[in-house]
């Protein structure tokens, strides 16, 4: 019996000099998950593309060499140079770099949205290596009322009251009991790995957890939050927003595209005959438009934004519907677990009192053992109901202040 004691109050001693809370393993997480800079870097090289869109076209220069020259009046053309330059309308630069910002937007909350999921996925980890701990406690407080069970089983043997077969029931209770806790010691190894994983640690480092008061925010504040304030609202629109920018780029693409430029000639001089400007080169002003007849295409654009807005409406909307049912099936589940909790509780005290009472009876008869070896089990039956329904409790918590 004093083996296990000792294990308890060495897993005690451990938590209290070693144990980390769940909130200083979510920091560490959000400091170190090299997925959340991923995100935050591309955002600030979207933002980067606001620069590269708003500058004025390239001029185009051309280079033309007469090999076979054209003959003038003037003479021969022997080369030809000229530049032309497309000129943006006004307001179409500034419309260009909006757009660019604004799809850069719609990447700037997707890194909180990545934070809320990586806080749940360790406060769902967290819980389960709760869970399991406490689970491996109640074994190890029943081993030592199987200590005392088993006792009191070769006491009345030796006073000639009892049966050697219930010392052996003890035993094999016990051996099934160990054999729970090996596999609760593999099983804790599953959420270890999670977490190491998210906070960047070794996989196989140990995390010894710490008991923290349970806060749970009011319904009414994480239904306002999965409402309207939740960052995958602000993603959805920016979309909007980015898609209206790419309608007021629209009306700028379908106007005419005009372009100016200058081309020069250089002619030589005819040989043997005397005119006015002989061999003079060619100076001429250049304009080009490009007007834009078939419109069709920026009519279905227009079209195909309006629709893609319509579907980010309808997509908040599930969203909003989603978050809520996820929000009330977790207060139901700690309603429910309330009330679990307390029919086991209620459960456990009439149990108890029943021990009592047949212990002293076999102590001084030596009867009824299965009975009180089968009451010492279900006690640990209540206990396991009462810890399932509490882990249930702080998963369903672990969605609440995921709205918080």
């Amino acid at each position: 019996m004093m083996k296990y004691r000792i294990l308890s109050l060495l897993m005690i001693l451990q938590v209290g000099l070693m144990g980390q809370s769940v909130e200083e393993l979510i920091i560490q997480a959000k400091e170190y998950n090299p997925g959340l800079e991923a995100l935050r870097l591309d955002y600030e090289a979207a933002l980067q593309k606001a620069n590269q869109v708003n500058d004025w076209p390239d001029p185009k220069v051309s280079l033309g060499l007469g090999v076979l020259p054209i003959e003038t009046r003037l003479g021969a053309q022997r080369l030809k140079i000229g530049v032309s330059q497309m000129i943006p309308w006004k307001g179409s630069l500034g419309a260009k770099s909006d757009a660019a910002n604004a799809m850069a937007e719609v990447r700037s909350y997707d890194d909180d949205v990545k934070e809320i999921d990586i806080e749940y996925a360790i406060r769902n980890s967290y819980a389960t290596l709760q869970y399991l701990k406490a689970k491996k406690g109640i074994i190890l407080e029943r081993l030592e009322v199987l200590d005392a069970l088993e006792e009191l089983a070769k006491s009345a043997v030796r006073a000639g009251k009892g049966k050697l077969s219930n010392v052996l029931f003890t035993e094999r209770k016990r051996e099934v009991l160990e054999s729970n806790l090996s596999l609760i010691d593999k099983k804790i190894e599953q959420p270890t790995v999670m977490i190491n994983r998210w906070t960047g640690k070794a996989l196989n480092t140990k995390i010894e957890v710490v008991q923290e008061p349970d806060f749970i925010v009011s319904k009414e504040k994480a239904i306002q939050y999965a409402q309207n304030d939740h960052p995958q609202f602000r993603i959805l629109e920016n979309r909007k927003i980015a898609s209206d920018a790419k309608l007021s780029l629209i009306q700028y693409d379908s106007k005419p595209k005009i372009g100016v430029g200058l081309d020069y000639a250089y002619i030589d001089a005819r040989n043997g005959v005397d005119i006015p400007g002989n061999g003079r080169d060619v100076l001429m002003p250049m304009g080009s438009i490009s007007i834009p007849i078939h419109k069709g295409r920026y009519s279905a654009i227009r079209q195909e934004e309006a629709i893609k807005q319509d579907a980010i409406d309808k997509k908040a909307e599930e969203i909003q519907d989603m978050f809520t049912a996820e929000i009330e099936l977790a207060y139901t589940t700690i309603e429910y677990g309330d009330d679990v909790i307390q029919k086991y509780e209620s459960l456990k005290e009439i149990t108890t009192e029943t021990l009592k009472l047949m212990r002293t009876e076999y102590a001084s008869e030596g009867t009824r053992f299965e009975e009180l070896l089968r009451l010492e089990m279900e006690l640990i039956d209540y206990d396991l109901e009462i810890l399932n329904a509490s882990y249930d409790q702080r998963l369903a918590m672990a969605i609440i202040k995921k709205y918080n």
